[in-house]
């Protein structure tokens, strides 16, 4: 009898102690150095897993030209870099090319395609060149023929972008890519990232991540990402899934962003969402402080923010924005400026408009 009872005690005291250490690695999971709760509408989530999901690159996106310089070399130059209110501005310009797919493309996926039209391609370049930009990171690019296409249109508007970066993933025709009128000496770019805590599912276009240099001596790290449409069948599925999306984008900021700590970073994408949604508050959050995002404001020349126009219910909303890390943002201080082109070609280009901004 007595020994009965104390086996069910020591069960109570198992049971409590196996209690206490859960609840003390939760709290020390969320408060603990480095740590940072993920909230989505009011609920909290699991934090991400470690950083050294990130440790590999693909091998397709390693190859670089001559131009190509280490994270040692990187590093040292960094902190030789000239301080912001001596250097000239550089502008960055994205756009959702929304899809610029041309004749003889590979096609990546099942779906049926459909060639986007000469005068929106013409208008995609006019878009472009109205802004004349040194950086261009695009959306919706069908590949390195539809690249090859709009530099060739660009071209004879005289603008040369001699460093390209496409990046395409199999079963996936949208493609993030960059334009470049400065040597790209670093290519991390990543076609297959598996989203953190599912290795079933990947980001849908995967994450573009090229460094810029200069003039010779300023580095910027321009990472692109384009998540989960909301056209779907399931539109609770598709929120949920752009929200794991940006959670592994954010801890890939967090990731990079203790590499390299001095290099100044811009994060653009096609977000799917605005300001005030969870995927966003994610990136600007971010898991841990150093790896906190700041949206650049821009509007267009009527005071405007919105950068998509959804025609069949003329709804407008902000999904394409560009984001900083902490570096860029003391760097850009605020005489930089940023805006959304509303060139009488941006209609006909595409149902997204293009958002610039300064760096420095």
């Amino acid at each position: 009898m007595r020994g009965n009872i104390l086996k069910k005690l020591l069960r109570t005291d198992s049971l409590l102690v196996t209690l206490v250490v859960v609840l003390a690695t939760i709290f020390a999971g969320i408060y603990g150095k480095g740590g940072s709760p993920f909230f989505s509408g009011g609920v909290l989530e699991a934090e991400a897993p470690p950083v050294a999901e990130f440790g590999a690159v693909d091998a397709q996106s390693s190859v670089l030209s001559e131009c190509a310089e280490s994270d040692d070399v990187v590093n040292r130059n960094l902190a030789a870099m000239p301080k912001a209110a001596s250097a000239e501005p550089v502008r960055f310009l994205m756009l959702n090319a929304h899809n610029y797919f041309v004749k003889g493309e590979k096609q990546r996926s099942r779906y049926k395609l459909s060639i986007k039209k000469e005068p929106s391609c013409e208008a995609v370049a006019d878009v472009i060149a109205s802004a004349a930009p040194e950086i261009v990171g695009l959306i919706e690019i069908g590949g390195p023929m539809a690249l090859e296409d709009l530099r060739t249109r660009l071209r004879r508007r005289g603008l040369e972008y001699p460093y390209t970066k496409v990046l395409a993933r199999e079963g996936e025709d949208r493609a993030l890519a960059l334009l470049s009128v400065h040597p790209i000496v670093q290519d991390h770019s990543r076609a297959e990232c598996k989203l953190l805590g599912n290795q079933r599912q990947t980001m849908l276009r995967g994450i573009l991540d090229v460094t810029v240099k200069v003039h010779g001596s300023r580095y910027f790290r321009i990472v692109g990402a384009h998540l989960k449409s909301r056209v779907a069948d399931d539109p609770a599925a598709a929120t949920a899934r752009r929200s794991k999306e940006a959670r592994t984008l954010a801890m890939y900021m967090q990731h990079i962003t203790r590499k390299q700590p001095k290099m100044p970073i811009v994060v653009y994408g096609d977000w799917n969402d605005g300001p005030g949604d969870s995927s966003l508050r994610i990136l600007t959050q971010g898991v841990s402080e150093d790896a906190a995002l700041t949206r650049v404001k821009a509007l267009d020349s009527r005071g405007a923010a919105w950068t998509l126009c959804y025609e069949p219910a003329q709804e407008y909303y902000t999904f394409d924005q560009i984001f900083v890390n902490s570096v860029l943002r003391s760097r850009r201080g605020r005489k930089c400026e940023a805006g959304i082109v509303d060139c009488p070609a941006a209609e006909a280009a595409s149902d997204h408009r293009a958002v610039w901004c300064e760096l420095r």
